[in-house]
């Protein structure tokens, strides 16, 4: 009797071997399947905001705007969607809806209109044009938070897509992306990028409607198996409330985010005006903001194995150290090369900071307020970007660009010290 109980019981375990070792290749399949996809969706995303935000400065110079003009511009922008952010986000995280293609697609076709008006009303007025480009923008940027809860939502599903690659990619889109408009742009002037983001809306458009069914059974069915990079299931991560005290770090943070996204802010909306200081043009900052997005791709792949051996907020503590290096070397740059230089530091300061504060976010506020927190997140660095334009357009049109560097590297020091001590102690990967 004991032999056939030894034989049923070898039987049922080679069973269930083999059970797993069939779900495997299947479940790689699906992993493999939707991190290409979700890659193409941040590959398009980044490349809309190279195409319609890296050269508004340039744009609405050619429509004789002054700097000071131009920040206004992008002050509103950034603060209308600043509060639209968390407002989109709210809507993410209170929806049945997994992936809220819909809302999703819609807002596609909102920023995509006013694109395509800018192109087609080439000529008119340069308040019009300049009041489509920030509606479009405002559009755009709140769009962030839904470009990330795709990937959260799918890695709750179990599928653990690879965000630092899918991040890292879109950061290569942007860098080729760059410096094709940075020829572009000085071989036949402003006007075509508006028909480049045209056409990257409607691809965009195309990759969210077709990225999952709302009920796809294609990877709910399969037994989840344990991921070494993605947090654990959700009773070992709870939703808990941060206490009175961990209120206070973490919007200590925020301000410490928006204050050093000032100064990252003054670089990235006059570029252009930062490199014809050392000699450049259109052509030159293209390649200067290529250089500065391309370095993000290896950097945030390495994210990976740097989360499974540090904590992500040492992680994050260092890359607020190197906004204020990058910000120091760009004032010191004398010409094209030490400003190429200066990008390179991109590396380790919003490469790393970008998957760091997923990762932090998740685990100082939990899974429930997921992409609420990472929505206070950004809009915390773009309410840094309101005042990096209020005060980058008024001191290029008083001082000059040495001065508003100046500003911009004094307040990023601030920003590294109140982020330093606001940083909340975290568990390593392997530990969560």
């Amino acid at each position: 009797m004991s032999k056939w109980i030894r034989v049923c019981r070898s039987m049922i375990i080679f069973q269930k071997r083999k059970v797993a070792f069939s779900i495997r290749p299947v479940r790689s399949r699906i992993k493999r399947i939707y991190t290409i996809k979700y890659t193409a969706i941040h590959c398009c995303y980044w490349s809309i905001c190279c195409s319609s935000g890296a050269f508004v400065a340039v744009y609405l110079l050619s429509l004789h705007y002054t700097n000071s003009q131009i920040g206004l511009a992008l002050a509103a922008v950034n603060l209308l969607s600043a509060f639209l952010q968390p407002v989109v986000a709210a809507v993410a995280d209170r929806s049945r809806k997994l992936f809220l293609k819909n809302f999703f697609t819609v807002l596609l076709g909102v920023a995509c209109f006013f694109a395509a008006a800018r192109f087609f009303l080439v000529g008119a007025p340069p308040f019009l044009l300049a009041l489509l480009l920030v509606l479009e923008l405002v559009t755009l940027y709140s769009l962030q938070p839904l470009v990330i809860s795709l990937g959260i939502r799918i890695n709750d599903l179990g599928v653990p897509v690879n965000f630092g690659f899918a991040r890292g990619t879109g950061s290569l889109a942007y860098a080729g992306m760059s410096v094709f408009l940075g020829f572009l742009v000085d071989t036949l002037g402003p006007n075509p990028l508006s028909a480049v983001s045209v056409f990257l809306y409607l691809a965009l458009g195309a990759l969210v409607f077709t990225f999952a069914k709302e009920r796809n059974r294609s990877f709910q069915d399969i037994p989840t198996e344990p991921d070494p990079v993605s947090p654990k299931p959700s009773h070992r991560t709870p939703a808990k409330r941060p206490d009175s005290s961990g209120k206070r770090k973490f919007w200590t943070l925020m301000a410490a985010v928006a204050v050093l996204f000032c100064s990252y802010s003054i670089i990235g909306n006059y570029l252009i005006q930062i490199t014809e200081h050392v000699g450049g043009s259109a052509r030159e900052m293209g390649i200067a903001a290529g250089l500065s997005a391309s370095i993000e791709m290896p950097s945030m792949i390495f994210f990976g194995f740097l989360v499974k051996k540090f904590r992500c907020s040492t992680i994050l503590k260092c890359s607020l150290f190197f906004f204020f290096v990058k910000s120091l070397l760009t004032l010191t740059a004398a010409n094209i090369a030490s400003l190429y230089v200066a990008q390179f530091f991109q590396a380790f300061a919003y490469a790393q900071f970008t998957p760091a504060s997923v990762y932090y976010v998740r685990q100082v506020v939990g899974e429930r307020d997921t992409v609420k927190g990472q929505a206070f997140m950004t809009g915390a660095a773009t309410l840094g970007s309101v005042a990096a334009s209020l005060v980058g357009g008024w001191l290029l049109d008083g001082p000059g660009v040495t001065t508003m560097l100046a500003v911009g590297t004094t307040v990023a020091l601030v920003g590294f010290v109140m982020g330093f001590f606001s940083i909340e102690k975290t568990r390593t990967i392997a530990d969560a």
